[in-house]
C-alpha cells in the first residue's frame, strides 16, 4: 500500500498530519459519488492506528475514491511534538476542546480543495463522528458533500446524571472537576470511570459533559443540511453514551431531510466482526447519493 504522508496548518496555527491514498489507476471516476473521502478519529485514536478505516480504505481506493486518514488536535492520549508550538500546552484527547475541531475540520477541507478534490465526503468515528456532525451544523460548509457518522456518543448531562448505575459517580466528578476550574487549576488531569474511561482535564470535562450539554448531538442533527448516514452497533447500545440513541435517531429519521440511521447487529464500537456488514451499507448509501447534493 503506498500513501503520502502529508499534513496542513490549522488557521489558529497547529500542525496535523495525516496521509493521503490515491487510486493506482489514473482512469475512470469514483464509484461512490465522491472524489475522495476524510476519515476523523476517535478520541485518543491517530490516523496510523488499526482500526474501523482499514478495510473501507481499501475498498474505497479500489473504487477510484481517494482517502485522506487524519489526525484532529485530539489525536493520543495527550500530545506534544509538532503541537506544542508558539508557547502552547500540551493538546490529545485530554486537554481539547471540542468546539476547537472547527480549525481541524476547516483546515483538512482546504487541504482536500488543495489538491484538487471536488467531492468530498466526511466519515468520523466515535467522537470524530461527533466532532462532524457538530461542524457540520455550525459551519454549514459547502465543501462537504455528504457524511458518514459512525457510533457518535451522547453527550447529554441529563442522560449521565439520571443513570441509576453511574449517575451518582458521574456528577461527584463534575463537581471535582468545577472545584479545580473554582480553584484555578483547570488543567488538572483527572482519571475518570464515567461516561468513559479516560485521562482528561477538569476544564475539558466539563466543556465535554458538563450541564450546557454543548455537543449533544441529538441537538445538532437538525441542523444538518447535507446526506447523513449515522450507524450504531447492536453490542454499543447498553453503554450509557448509547443507551437510547436508536430510538432518539429513528425519530429524528422523520424530521431531519436526507438523515438515515441504521443499527448494525451484532457490532461493537470498533465493528470488530462486522466490517463488511458496514461497508455494504456505506458503498449502497453513496453509490445512491443524489445528484444535487
Amino acid at each position: 500500500m503506498l500513501v503520502d504522508l502529508v499534513h496542513t496548518h490549522t488557521s489558529d496555527n497547529l500542525r496535523l498530519d495525516g496521509f493521503l491514498r490515491r487510486p493506482t489507476s489514473t482512469t475512470g471516476s469514483s464509484r461512490f459519488g465522491i472524489d475522495v473521502a476524510i476519515c476523523f478519529h476517535g478520541v485518543t485514536g491517530n490516523f496510523y492506528q488499526a482500526g474501523v478505516f482499514d478495510e473501507a480504505t481499501d475498498r474505497l481506493v479500489d473504487g477510484g475514491c481517494s482517502v485522506l486518514r487524519v489526525n484532529n488536535r485530539g489525536h493520543d492520549a495527550i500530545s506534544m511534538g509538532a503541537y506544542n508550538n508558539a508557547g502552547r500546552s500540551p493538546l490529545g484527547a485530554a486537554y481539547e476542546m471540542v468546539d476547537d475541531c472547527r480549525y481541524d475540520w476547516d483546515a483538512w477541507l482546504g487541504f482536500a480543495m488543495e489538491q484538487g478534490f471536488q467531492s468530498i465526503g466526511v466519515w468520523g468515528h466515535s467522537l470524530g463522528a461527533v466532532k462532524s456532525i457538530y461542524y457540520m451544523a455550525k459551519e454549514q460548509d459547502p465543501r462537504v458533500r455528504c457524511l458518514i457518522a459512525a457510533s457518535p456518543p451522547r453527550f447529554s448531562y441529563r442522560l449521565f446524571s439520571q443513570s441509576p448505575e453511574e449517575g451518582t459517580e458521574f456528577q461527584q466528578v463534575c463537581q471535582l472537576a468545577q472545584q479545580h476550574v473554582d480553584a484555578g487549576q483547570p488543567d488538572t488531569l483527572l482519571q475518570t470511570a464515567h461516561p468513559v474511561p479516560l485521562l482528561i482535564a477538569a476544564r475539558v470535562f466539563l466543556d465535554k459533559y458538563g450541564p450546557e450539554a454543548r455537543y449533544d448531538i441529538v441537538e445538532h442533527i437538525p441542523n444538518l443540511r447535507v446526506p447523513t448516514l449515522l450507524f450504531i452497533g447492536t453490542e454499543e447500545t447498553p453503554r450509557l453514551s448509547f443507551v437510547d440513541s436508536p430510538p432518539v435517531m429513528r425519530q429524528l429519521v422523520g424530521e431531519v431531510e436526507n438523515f438515515r440511521f441504521e443499527s448494525i447487529p451484532g457490532a461493537d464500537h470498533f465493528y470488530t466482526n462486522q466490517r463488511d456488514y458496514v461497508w455494504g451499507l456505506v458503498s449502497a448509501w453513496l453509490q445512491a447519493l443524489p445528484e444535487s447534493a
